[in-house]
């Protein structure tokens, strides 16, 4: 790559972002272009398997208690007195409360406000703190619940103990996650196939077609194609030359 091709690029992304991947092991240029554009590619795999997750984790856990707590409301917690009466406790574990709140502060002027617009807007960490919470309030509603958010989960030793394993599998996947949010560097994650492996396994325990529909549509597979792709088109800047003649097409 020129020079004075690479300085335009590192204008427009900034030095200390691109420095990121220069620190992976490479003074490149070229490669360095190639380790930032590969993270992209690579981090747009993840997009669809982690929404996809986020998404049937959290409706799994809130239609399982649904349909073992029909009458109660999701955002509390009822817990029974010595008379055998439930008495409404507005005190979840306090992380998760203070996740809650938030949420509810920020939608506080909705007209029409449901439980939809609430789970929509609490972060994956509110789902996975659920599962690792070793809060006693949460462990009555766990045995309850696990089974119908985990139906093609194999318990190996109980509920109590195989939750535990479940939530930090789960958030080892967020922390991820959270990497791709913030734009850093993943593409060399340490075990990133085993993450990759983590995330469809764990859809196959919430949902089987869910986890089918994930792998139809996962290109992960062709991750090391696209990368000697990328360093090929970088090093004859074909990457440019195409983007010209694609603009040159479209304004013709």
């Amino acid at each position: 790559m020129k020079q004075e091709v690479f300085r335009s690029i590192e204008k427009s992304i900034s030095s200390a972002r691109l420095s990121t991947y220069r620190n992976h092991r490479t003074s490149n240029n070229t490669l360095l272009i190639a380790n930032y554009v590969l993270n992209a590619k690579v981090s747009e795999n993840f997009y669809f398997l982690l929404q996809n997750l986020e998404v049937t984790l959290r409706n799994a856990i809130y239609d399982a208690f649904k349909k073992h707590y029909p009458s109660d409301d999701f955002f509390y917690l009822y817990e029974t007195n010595s008379r055998g009466r439930h008495t409404r406790q507005e005190i979840h574990d306090y992380g998760c409360w203070r996740m809650l709140c938030a949420v509810k502060y920020k939608l506080r002027n909705e007209v029409h406000l449901h439980d939809g617009k609430i789970i929509a807007e609490l972060n994956f960490g509110f789902w996975t703190k659920l599962l690792l919470s070793t809060d006693n309030r949460y462990t009555n509603i766990w045995r309850r619940i696990f089974n119908d958010v985990f139906p093609y989960y194999d318990t190996v030793h109980s509920i109590d103990r195989d939750k535990p394993i479940v939530g930090q599998k789960i958030d080892n996947i967020r922390i991820f996650r959270n990497r791709i949010f913030h734009y850093e560097p993943i593409f060399n994650y340490p075990n990133l196939v085993q993450i990759h492996d983590d995330i469809i396994e764990v859809l196959g325990w919430i949902n089987k077609d869910m986890q089918e529909l994930s792998i139809m549509f996962d290109d992960f597979q062709y991750i090391q194609e696209e990368k000697y792709f990328i360093q090929k088109q970088i090093r004859g800047n074909n990457v440019l030359a195409k983007k010209k003649r694609r603009f040159r097409g479209k304004w013709k």
